[in-house]
């Protein structure tokens, strides 16, 4: 792989992980597998992930909004401890970090399953999902230059034709 790929693969790993780390986590930045041409072992490998996925994303989730539910009674009530506060925050807030890093690693076992091209295309549906989840956090607050479908025909066209500073 190129040095260059590297680092866009690093730099869409690190804003997936940034932009949309949590979004995974909860659910809200789904890529469809399906439309990236599986074939019959990818398929069944990405449910297995799927699967292990599921299962740690029902164990945890739960326990957050439990944690999360307690911080709240704590910080509604003027008599509670300052202290009791700030370990119910980090014991939160570790816990969200727990579930953001297991989304991420899952995802990026799936990505190691697809063919360089099927990553290719996963790169496109990651920055599609990540600028969707930007413009939907704040709304009115970017402009979009172009459409995002043409935005992707642009980059598959570069990609054909590389210049010379790639």
């Amino acid at each position: 792989m190129s040095r260059s790929k590297k680092a866009r693969l690093t730099v869409l790993t690190l804003s997936l992980s940034i932009s949309c780390g949590a979004a995974f986590a909860e659910d809200h930045c789904n890529i469809d597998w399906t439309k990236l041409k599986l074939t019959p072992t990818q398929q069944q490998q990405i449910a297995v992930l799927e699967t292990d996925w599921n299962k740690q994303y029902a164990e945890i989730r739960p326990v957050i909004m439990e944690e999360q539910r307690h911080l709240s009674k704590l910080l509604s009530d003027h008599n509670s401890d300052p202290v009791e506060i700030m370990s119910v925050q980090q014991t939160v807030a570790r816990k969200k970090e727990s579930l953001n890093q297991l989304a991420t690693a899952n995802y990026l076992k799936k990505r190691q399953l697809l063919t360089e091209s099927q990553q290719y295309s996963l790169e496109i549906m990651v920055k599609n999902a990540v600028s969707m989840r930007q413009r939907m956090s704040s709304p009115g607050g970017q402009t979009e230059v172009m459409p995002d479908r043409v935005q992707s025909l642009i980059e598959r066209v570069r990609n054909i034709w590389p210049t010379s500073g790639q």
